[in-house]
């Protein structure tokens, strides 16, 4: 199972994540507070091995700005978490991972038909990293149809529970494990800890 490091701000928290154990590290290139420019985004992944996956997040892109961006740092996938088509998201091939937003966007599931779906917390007006936690049971249906990174409001706390009320391919993790808007290096080691315990718990039953 998978677990994602999202919104990393400097090479030091892509060391911390992969030496824990994440299976993806992730880089915010849509405008938000953890923005990181091409370089930043470089040094960041360049911290990481081979075997682990570079994703960027992207909100409601130009493809040519994707396409740049997935040269300039090698990006294995490409989150789009914005209001993206089906046929703008299928595009990006085996790179593509769409977000969408529970209860609202269940119905839209079945029209993307991208290799992996990231479902978040709705929150109005927010593409995600808002911290909101929800009901994550809702998800459950989703994750037995197809492979879901389960996100919102997840923490070291309550990943445990997450996982074993939905059930999903992987989990994913941003403001969670951040202390004063910067990643907490003991929190990222604990969240992959937990997570690790919770789906060998919840998949050997």
């Amino acid at each position: 199972m998978l677990v994602k490091i999202c919104g990393l701000l400097e090479p030091a928290d892509a060391h911390v994540a992969v030496a824990a154990g994440a299976d993806m590290v992730s880089v915010i290139f849509a405008p938000a507070r953890r923005r990181r420019t091409l370089a930043q985004a470089r040094a960041i992944f360049d911290t990481a091995p081979p075997h682990v996956e570079r994703i960027g997040v992207f909100v409601d892109a130009p493809r040519a700005e994707v396409d740049e961006v997935i040269d300039a740092c090698g990006l294995d996938r490409v989150q789009l978490s914005g209001a993206e088509t089906p046929a703008y998201c299928r595009a990006f091939g085996e790179r593509a991972v769409k977000t969408l937003r529970l209860p609202n966007d269940r119905g839209e599931l079945p029209k993307f038909r991208v290799p992996l779906y990231h479902l978040d917390a709705l929150v109005e007006g927010q593409a995600g990293g808002t911290g909101e936690s929800w009901d994550y049971s809702i998800a459950r249906d989703a994750a037995l149809a197809y492979r879901v990174l389960l996100s919102g409001g997840l923490s070291p706390d309550n990943v445990s529970a997450a996982i074993a009320a939905a059930r999903p391919y992987g989990v994913d993790v941003s403001s969670g494990v951040e202390t004063n808007r910067r990643k907490d290096h003991d929190k990222i080691e604990l969240f992959i800890r937990n997570a690790r315990l919770a789906f060998a718990a919840a998949y050997t039953r």
